[in-house]
């Protein structure tokens, strides 16, 4: 009889086990400074070559191991945290499951150096898969010392599929920040190769953070303290003029260990709804103790997410410590909490800056469940009637947009052309001079409607269009020819800006600099400061620094979100940043410039987002809404 089932070998059990450990570098460096953590080093270095593919190299100052332990160590289910099923319900240590060396140690060439405090010399184990640990004596310092050379060496299928090398420093860089972050009385020190990324030594929350994010966040910070019962929240906020597009500025610990919950992000925005913008979100870094029977830290393969035994009182503890801080700041009166859930327990939020409005999450506000998601999008036919502009060469991205979600143009909008620019060919009028002297021409029925849209008479009806919406398709198209050389954006400032740059903004520089340098910045990094010598002719003066940075925040958003090449979504990133916004006043020869530069892009009818930027009203819907026969 065949037999079908069988026990895997122990390496293959080991590299399954890896893949839910190790899913890139990044995953290496987080177990092990865990590790770290848990032996009571109050010092780590980390170093890192080719982004943690050629070498990884963590230097604590804990406890170390010895021979017995060390021999232990890279076996699977090995840990000294954990020694009953109690043990489970109140897990206390970072690291606690018994797989990192192990899973480590199957696809990599791995070297641990150790040595306790009571012993005159240390030991050295080498490790590498199929292979028997090697032990043997080794004069080291206290601590340990691990060394992990060639990443996925014996796995080619996973290593493939790693990006590229700053993007993998990136996702290390913003470990290191979060650790840096949990422990302002350890001291970390981070090197990329040879290059020093920072060096942070023993403080309180407020000096690290100081230390990390740059002497502008100084007086921009936020003290929360507060106790209930059960929970106790402290930590800092940021003032309003530190909120971002994007929640990469916020940082949870629970009892230490680093965490994600949209829920709780939304009990920190919930205070601040009337300061900020729906598509900002506040910077903070808050810290949350709770009895560690009343959480359960084990349901994400990472340990990113936790789930607590009463959401509904961490929610509101954490909503009423923010709310506090900010009445000592006096940036928001007093207000009952309770009372005020109570008025309106759910709200939609936003999925993100780039979703549509009907793309939300249904947050209950007073448990801060997430409820629901709902995506009902509008659908825009597809007009047979070809494109104006047809003739023009358009992205791959944009040709995706147009045969899915876009009107063509049809002979309203031909007629709405005519009114503002006469009746010639468009094509040929996208040739003309772009300094033409629009005062000169003839006066046209447009106008604004509450700051926000534009309105053009045509002959059958009206036209409208979304101001932010068809500056952002502008920007965009300029942004792409620009970073194709087609033609130059820049424009050199009378006076050099510097800006304080933090440790994941400069990683991300650093990933696009290229392709920023075509988009017109043109800029030199030292340290932790970047000056700025010359900026795109479509970022204003005074503005420099803001436009920089939203950029810098959009476009990794639009990396996590967006299925594009990077040059798309730096060009969509600062089309949305650049834009003039909703509530920005024009005159008539601005709103008639804008809509002309918007007829002379390859896809005048859709942003970048998939957004529509014209709505077409016919006369005959006018005269039917009054009840007109003809």
């Amino acid at each position: 009889m065949n037999k079908t089932i069988h026990i895997l070998p122990e390496f293959i059990a080991n590299q399954i086990a890896a893949g839910e450990v190790v899913q890139r570098p990044e995953s290496v460096v987080k177990e092990l400074v865990e590790n770290s953590l848990d032996a009571g080093a109050t010092q780590i270095s980390v170093i890192v070559r080719g982004a943690g593919k050629q070498l990884i190299h963590i230097v604590d100052n804990g406890s170390g191991m010895s021979r017995e332990d060390l021999s232990l160590a890279t076996k699977r289910h090995a840990t000294s945290k954990i020694m009953t099923v109690q043990d489970l319900e109140r897990i206390m240590t970072l690291g606690f499951r018994g797989e990192a060396l192990a899973s480590i140690g199957a696809i990599a060439h791995l070297e641990i150096r150790t040595r306790q405090e009571t012993d005159e010399f240390g030991w050295k184990l080498t490790a590498e898969p199929l292979k028997e640990d090697s032990i043997e004596p080794f004069k080291t310092e206290t601590g340990t010392q691990i060394f992990v050379r060639n990443l996925f060496y014996n796995v080619p299928a996973r290593k493939k599929f790693l990006r590229s090398d700053l993007t993998e420093f990136r996702h290390i860089s913003e470990t290191m920040l979060k650790f840096a972050l949990s422990r302002p009385n350890v001291r970390f020190t981070f090197f990329d190769a040879d290059a020093l990324v920072f060096d942070v030594k023993p403080s309180d929350l407020e000096h690290r953070i100081i230390a990390l994010m740059g002497e502008k966040s100084a007086s921009q910070l936020i003290k929360v303290d507060f106790s209930a019962p059960l929970v106790k929240i402290t930590g800092y906020i940021g003032q309003p003029s530190m909120a971002k597009q994007s929640r990469t500025g916020q940082y949870f610990y629970l009892n230490g260990r680093s965490i994600s919950s949209r829920s709780l992000s939304h009990a920190v925005f919930f205070p601040f709804e009337h300061l900020l913008d729906k598509n900002s979100h506040p910077f903070f870094v808050i810290n949350i103790e709770i009895d560690h029977e009343k959480v359960d830290v084990n349901v994400h393969p990472q340990k990113h997410e936790v789930k607590f035994d009463d959401e509904r009182m961490v929610y509101n503890a954490l909503s009423q410590g923010v709310s506090e801080a900010l009445q000592r700041s006096n940036l928001t009166r007093e207000v009952h909490f309770r009372e005020q859930v109570a008025q309106s327990p759910f709200e939609k939020m936003q999925l993100s800056p780039s979703s549509t409005p009907n793309d939300v999450l249904l947050v209950n506000r007073l448990t801060g469940e997430i409820i629901n998601s709902i995506s009902t999008p509008k659908q825009y036919s597809l007009q047979s009637t070809p494109s104006l502009f047809s003739g023009q060469k358009t992205s791959d991205y944009s040709q995706n947009l147009l045969q899915k979600t876009l009107h063509t143009f049809t002979p309203t909008h031909q007629s709405a052309f005519e009114a503002l620019f006469g009746n010639e060919n468009p094509v040929a009028s996208e040739a003309k001079e772009q300094n033409s002297d629009l005062e000169s021409q003839p006066e046209i029925t447009v106008w604004q409607l509450h700051n926000k849209y534009i309105f053009v008479q045509t002959d059958k009806g009206v036209m409208i269009i979304d101001q932010h919406n068809a500056h952002e398709r502008i920007l965009y198209e300029r942004a792409l020819k620009a970073m194709n050389k087609q033609f130059t954006y820049g424009q050199h400032l009378l006076f050099p800006v510097k800006i304080e740059l933090s440790t994941s903004e400069q990683s991300l520089i650093k990933e696009i600099e290229d392709d920023l340098m075509l988009l017109g910045f043109d800029f030199t990094i030292e340290g932790m400061i970047i000056e700025i010598r010359g900026v795109p002719l479509d970022v204003h003066s005074g503005e420099e620094e803001s436009a920089l940075k939203e950029i810098l925040v959009q476009f990794e958003e639009y990396q996590q979100i967006r299925h594009s090449d990077k040059r798309d979504n730096l060009a969509a990133s600062f089309g949305c940043k650049a834009a003039i916004k909703s509530g920005h006043k024009l005159s008539a020869i601005e709103m008639r410039r804008l809509v002309e530069d918007l007829f002379a892009t390859s896809t005048p009818y859709v942003c970048p987002h998939g957004r529509p930027v014209v709505v077409d009203f016919p006369l005959v819907e006018f005269d039917n809404r009054f009840g007109r026969t003809s």
